[in-house]
């Protein structure tokens, strides 16, 4: 999973998400990308909303939705913990950390 994040406003677009789930036997990429926009902040956390969802690969039959929440709180100077706030693909990170 990469999550790019950039300033914004409330409502505003925030970023994205790309996931990559490999589906087991076939190897097909089961991810969704989502644009995000900003929900709401506490202190050092924010609630993201997708505002879209599209299949990472656009060949694959997967159905992506949109309105997922994610929280996001910043945990050390480079990792973020990620919850959710209602569905999450199994296996996804509970931490992200800062490649660049």
């Amino acid at each position: 999973m990469t999550v790019t994040l950039h300033a914004a406003d409330r409502g505003e677009i925030v970023g994205r998400q790309v996931s990559h789930v490999t589906e087991d036997g076939t190897g097909r990429d089961l991810g969704c990308t989502e644009t995000l926009s900003l929900r709401e902040t506490h202190g050092t956390s924010m609630v993201v909303e997708a505002v879209s969802s599209t299949p990472t690969d656009p060949s694959a039959d997967v159905v992506c939705v949109r309105g997922n929440l994610h929280t996001l709180a910043k945990t050390g100077t480079d990792t973020l913990t990620l919850g959710n706030e209602g569905r999450q693909t199994t296996g996804s990170p509970s931490r992200l950390t800062r490649s660049s």
